[in-house]
Parts: C-alpha cells; sequence; structure tokens
C-alpha cells in the first residue's frame, strides 16, 4: 500500500491547535489499519472503539475525542475492545503530532470538517470478503456477505464519504491479513448496526 500520498498531506497540513487530526475511512478490510499504522508516531483511535452494543456512538466520538483535540485539549473517553467484547478501560490521546481516526465510520459527515487530511481506503469486493473471513473465521462468512457488507454499502450511498476524501488510497496490495484467534468472534451486531447507525 502506497502510503506517501498521505504523508505528504499530512506533511502540508496545518492547525492552530497543534495536532494534525486524520480521518481514513474505507469499507471492512480494505487496509484502514494498516494504512494508520504505517503513519510515523500517529496516535491512532479506532471507530470500533466506540461500539455501544448496538451501533457505534458516532456522537459520543466527536464529543470525547474530535471535537477536544480540534480545540487543542485531550481527549480521554472509555475504549471497547472489539475481539474481547468487553471495555478496555479509559484512554487517553494527546493534542499532539498526528491523531488517526480510522474505521469505516470514520469519514461521517458530522466529523469530515475537523480533519486536516481525509482518505478513502478502496479495496475490490471479493478480496475484502477474502480477509474479513481470514481474520473472523469463516463461521462470519454469512455475516460477512449477508449484513456487513450491505449495511457498508447503504452507509457509503447514504453519506458519500468518498467524496469527501483528499486521496483514494489502493488499499488491494500489501495487506497482511491477522489470524483469527482460535473461538473468533461473530461481528453480526455490531456490523448489523451500520445500516441504520451513522
Amino acid at each position: 500500500m502506497d502510503v506517501q500520498p498521505l504523508l505528504d498531506l499530512i506533511a502540508a497540513a496545518h492547525s492552530d491547535a497543534g495536532v494534525i487530526l486524520v480521518g481514513i475511512g474505507g469499507h471492512g478490510a480494505a487496509g484502514k489499519t494498516t494504512l494508520a499504522r504505517m503513519v510515523p508516531g500517529a496516535q491512532i483511535v479506532s471507530t470500533d472503539e466506540f461500539w455501544d452494543g448496538e451501533a457505534f456512538a458516532i456522537e459520543r466520538l466527536s464529543r470525547e475525542v474530535v471535537t477536544p483535540l480540534s480545540r487543542g485539549a485531550v481527549a480521554r473517553f472509555s475504549s471497547y475492545d472489539w475481539a474481547a467484547r468487553a471495555q478496555r478501560g479509559l484512554r487517553t490521546v494527546e493534542p499532539a503530532g498526528v491523531v488517526v481516526i480510522e474505521g469505516v465510520c470514520a469519514l461521517h459527515r458530522t466529523l469530515r470538517t475537523a480533519y486536516a487530511v481525509r482518505v478513502w481506503v478502496e479495496a475490490p469486493y471479493d478480496l475484502r470478503l477474502e480477509r474479513g473471513v481470514a481474520r473472523d473465521g469463516e463461521s462470519a462468512r454469512a455475516t460477512w456477505v449477508e449484513v456487513w457488507m450491505p449495511s457498508e454499502d447503504r452507509y457509503v450511498e447514504r453519506d458519500d464519504p468518498v467524496s469527501s476524501a483528499h486521496v483514494v488510497v489502493d488499499g488491494s496490495v500489501g495487506v497482511e491479513v491477522e489470524a483469527a484467534q482460535s473461538g473468533s468472534v461473530d461481528a453480526a451486531p455490531r456490523r448489523s448496526a451500520l445500516g441504520n447507525g451513522p
């Protein structure tokens, strides 16, 4: 995956708050997290950390992370660990350097204007499905095909995050898939909510 266009945009960005906010959106398993990790020294916040049991809490993400950082203040929030299906405790993000907000809903219409840089990661349907099943386990295939991917498509059609991006990155190359843990979590609840939520 070519990170250089993103790094060039970050280098050219300016913020009076002392922190450069970057939003990285894309379909599930497109390569968003991989791209975020390629930004040297970035603090990373995932939209998955804002799962409230029924949907992504985009308003809380805005209130507790995006708004404070935009004002040069420390962000503190309760972080959800999706793999463990449990709260992992309080996280603190300092208003310094580069902070990346990444996730399917990262370029949500209510968050976009706060970002100095907006990126959409694109990858073909079949590849995203292959990666998702490799990560979540074969038992999650039906959820990906019947729930998750259609929900994402509805969100993209409704919110049009792609047109808000400063750059579209090809996520189809250079992305390693983390092996699913034994007893992998079926992601149906999180994924089904996307169609109703953001």
